[in-house]
C-alpha cells in the first residue's frame, strides 16, 4: 500500500521505471484519442487545450526530453486534424502561423514546468537535508525513518537505532576554529555513509549528534555494527590528529515500536549513560516487545 502523501509529496512524486512507461503510453493514447475526437466533433467544439495537457504531465512526472517528443507528436497530429477539418480550401499561411504558435506554447510550458519542478526539488532538499554534511536533517530523518519503521512493523522484523555523539568536539572548535570543526563533521558523515547498508538510514540531528536506523538488525548485529563503526570513526579522527572520540547508544527492538521518537529518546538516554561513564564507548539495550 502506498503511504499517504501531502500535496508537495504528490507533486514531487517520482514514478518508478514501469510507472513512467505506463504514463508515457497512456499519454500517447490520450493524444491519439483527442485527435480522433477533434476530427469527429468537427469545429463545433474547441478541444485544443486538451492537446497540451498530456505533454505537461510527462514533463512533470517523466522527463523533459520525453515531454518535448510528445509535444512534437501532438503538434503534428494537431496540424493534420486542422488540415482535415479545413479541407481543400484551407489557407496555408494561417495554418502555418497557427502551427508555429502551437510549437511555442507547449515547448515554453514544458520548459517552465521543468524549472518549477527543479526549484521545488531544491527547496525540498534544503528543508530535509543538512547543508554542511548533506545528510538528512532531523526533519528528513524522522520523515524517512517513519516509513522504514512502518515497513518493519508490517514485516515483523527487528530494528535498531544508534545515537552517536562526538566527545571533545567543542575543544576542536575552540582550539582549531569552526572551519576545522566543519571539516571534522563532514569526515564523520563520510565514514557513516560508507558503512551504510542499502536499507539503512543516517541523519545529522544537529551540532555533533548523528543517528542511524538499522532495519532488520537485531541486538547482536547492531552491537557488532556499532563497534566496527566506532573503530572506523576513531581511525578517521586519528588520521587528522583530532582528539575526538564517540559515545554511542544502541537501542534494539525485536518487535518494532509504534513511534520513532520513542526509539530516538531511548538511544539518546543510552548515549548519555556512556557520556556519564567516561565517554568513548557503546551502551546497548534490547527490548523484546515494541
Amino acid at each position: 500500500m502506498m503511504p499517504r502523501m501531502n500535496l508537495r509529496q504528490f507533486a514531487l512524486y517520482q514514478p518508478d521505471r514501469r510507472g513512467k512507461l505506463a504514463l508515457w503510453l497512456a499519454s500517447l493514447c490520450a493524444v491519439g484519442l483527442i485527435s480522433y475526437l477533434n476530427v469527429w466533433s468537427g469545429p463545433a467544439y474547441e478541444l485544443h487545450i486538451f492537446f497540451i495537457l498530456p505533454a505537461m504531465l510527462i514533463a512533470w512526472y517523466v522527463s523533459l526530453p520525453r515531454a518535448y517528443l510528445l509535444a512534437s507528436i501532438t503538434i503534428l497530429l494537431w496540424h493534420m486534424t486542422d488540415r482535415q477539418l479545413g479541407g481543400e480550401n484551407v489557407s496555408q499561411w494561417p495554418l502555418l502561423f497557427n502551427t508555429l504558435v502551437r510549437i511555442a506554447i507547449p515547448f515554453s510550458s514544458i520548459w517552465l514546468l521543468g524549472k518549477i519542478r527543479e526549484i521545488l526539488q531544491r527547496e525540498t532538499r534544503m528543508a530535509r537535508n543538512d547543508a554542511l554534511t548533506h545528510l538528512p536533517n532531523r526533519f528528513g530523518f524522522l520523515q524517512d525513518g517513519e516509513l522504514l519503521l512502518s515497513l518493519a512493523r508490517r514485516q515483523g522484523t527487528p530494528i535498531s537505532i544508534l545515537f552517536i555523539d562526538l566527545d571533545h568536539f567543542k575543544r576542536v572548535n575552540d582550539e582549531s576554529g569552526h572551519d576545522t570543526g566543519d571539516r571534522l563533521l563532514r569526515r564523520v558523515a563520510e565514514v557513516l555513509q560508507k558503512q551504510l547498508r542499502a536499507s539503512d538510514l543516517v541523519g545529522r540531528l544537529g551540532g555533533d549528534e548523528f543517528v542511524l536506523l538499522l532495519p532488520g538488525a537485531g541486538s547482536a548485529a547492531a552491537a557488532e555494527y556499532a563497534e566496527k563503526l566506532r573503530l572506523r570513526l576513531l581511525a578517521a579522527m586519528q588520521e587528522s590528529n583530532w582528539p575526538v572520540t564517540f559515545s554511542i547508544g544502541v537501542a534494539s527492538y525485536a518487535q518494532p515500536p509504534t513511534e520513532l521518537t520513542d526509539m530516538l529518546c531511548e538511544a539518546d538516554r543510552l548515549m548519555y549513560e556512556v557520556k556519564n561513564g567516561g565517554r568513548d564507548g557503546i551502551r546497548c539495550q534490547s527490548y523484546d516487545a515494541g
